[in-house]
């Protein structure tokens, strides 16, 4: 492991429930989340490690990143209490964390069942060979 990978862990510093139920209500209402997880992120040697969120996004709202990011982005603030942070990362930006953030678990919100197996199965299938970029597997607005 290069001192600059990311590691994912389950959180260790649980949220209370009703912080949790507000979060995973807001997202499941935003229609460009496709699931979501909570997990603790960090890179070994540089502090300690945080809570974040791992969004992944409905393919057509990767069209508009910035207006999904802002939007996403409020809904997580106005969903916690006020003096809570948390980091975001958005998944299909970071296809290579995928299988690190589902074996920590943490999923609070899951709105399109069929979109986070796609996005695991192409994951699971890597980076090409030739240029490290990731194969598609779906129709052509997908990412992947």
């Amino acid at each position: 492991m290069s001192d600059s990978e990311i590691v994912v862990k389950p959180v260790q510093k649980r949220w209370p429930e009703s912080v949790l139920r507000s979060l995973e209500h807001a997202l499941s209402a935003a229609p460009d989340v496709a699931f979501a997880h909570l997990a603790d992120a960090g890179i070994p040697g540089q502090g300690e490690m945080h809570t974040a969120l791992f969004v992944w996004l409905q393919p057509g709202a990767l069209r508009s990143l910035r207006r999904v990011l802002n939007q996403v982005s409020a809904i997580v603030a106005g969903a916690l209490p006020d003096g809570t942070a948390v980091d975001l990362i958005i998944l299909n930006s970071a296809p290579e964390l995928l299988e690190a953030v589902e074996t920590a678990g943490g999923l609070i919100v899951e709105s399109d069942p069929d979109e986070r197996r796609r996005a695991l199965e192409a994951a699971a299938a890597g980076p090409n060979e030739d240029d490290g970029s990731y194969s598609r597997k779906g129709p052509w607005w997908w990412p992947f």
